[in-house]
């Protein structure tokens, strides 16, 4: 009897072992900068049209052609949950249609992907950045291959 027990002991720990996810390594400017770069995508630095803005340190938007990938980094990781939770609220709200979303949150990560009313949206943090991808449906692997990439 003490066998069973010990052994639904272990077995539960290691399951909420595995629930917990591995932490994501959170990108730099320069990192996701070199990435997309390096993927053939321009990028631009877009920190001081939206200065002062929420908290804000740094914003870079990549233009992948037929959608731009924005990657903003914020002072500290309480204040990416918040924006995080805020821009999810409003994707959720703007839901029209047949949809479908997939949701994810881990110890430092948090994703938000829906696809709705021919349109497909992510929202990812890692830490106190984000990452943003607003395209049409069509364009769905093309954007999900870019979060691959980044490792978001």
């Amino acid at each position: 009897m003490k066998r069973i027990i010990l052994s639904a002991c272990i077995a539960i720990a290691a399951l909420l072992l595995v629930g917990c996810g591995d932490p994501r390594e959170v990108l730099s400017v320069e990192d996701f900068t070199s990435i997309m770069t390096a993927a053939g995508h321009e990028v631009e630095d877009v920190t001081e049209i939206f200065a002062g803005m929420s908290n804000m340190e740094a914003m870079v938007i990549a233009d992948a052609g037929d959608f731009a990938v924005e990657f903003i980094v914020y002072e500290t990781e309480e204040m990416a949950r918040i924006l995080f939770d805020a821009a999810r609220q409003d994707l959720v709200a703007g839901r029209s249609g047949v949809s479908s979303h997939r949701e994810t949150n881990l110890a430092n990560f948090s994703r938000f992907i829906q696809t709705t009313a021919g349109r497909f949206e992510a929202i990812v943090r890692v830490e106190n950045t984000i990452v943003v991808i607003l395209t049409t449906a069509d364009n769905r692997d093309d954007a999900e291959a870019a979060l691959e990439l980044l490792g978001y």
